[in-house]
């Protein structure tokens, strides 16, 4: 039988959905966004390996540890990867084109393990580059407590 010969196509129908979210942080982010609150970075620390994760998680992916311990890391860290996004999410759940590319950097914070993912403001991007944290504590979403990075000084 030669291919697709006796195959059915299967149907599509597309079907609108917009779905309403109620979105908690819950226990454990709450005292990461309640740090950014106050100016500060925390992340969490594995006491068995000594795994240092920002974002903070509550177990440790190498060991399997609880991550229980908080430190607060320095604003600056490094430039690991980047890409430039042409479109936003709009709210009501679709894309939608920004004026400009917006440069998203995954930044590795001195004395962190991992990396966070944020914009990077300004231009003239490079893996390697130093940033330093943009906090707006009085931002009214929790996500936007760390507004992105910018070129270190």
């Amino acid at each position: 039988m030669a291919p697709n010969e006796g195959q059915s196509r299967v149907p599509r129908a597309s079907i609108p959905f917009n779905p309403v979210f109620g979105w908690s942080v819950g226990n454990w982010m709450e005292q990461f966004f309640d740090g950014m609150k106050e100016g500060k970075i925390l992340a969490s620390r594995c006491p068995a390996c000594g795994r240092v994760y920002l974002p903070p998680r509550m177990i440790c992916e190498r060991c399997f540890a609880k991550a229980e311990e908080w430190v607060e890391l320095p604003e600056t860290g490094t430039v690991e990867t980047f890409t430039e996004a042409h479109v936003k999410l709009a709210p009501n759940g679709t894309f939608e084109d920004i004026d400009g590319p917006e440069i998203i950097a995954m930044v590795k914070h001195d004395g962190a393990d991992t990396c966070i993912a944020a914009r990077l403001e300004g231009g003239g991007v490079s893996v390697g580059m130093r940033v330093k944290a943009v906090l707006d504590p009085s931002a009214e979403n929790v996500l936007d407590l760390l507004a992105g990075y910018r070129a270190a000084e």
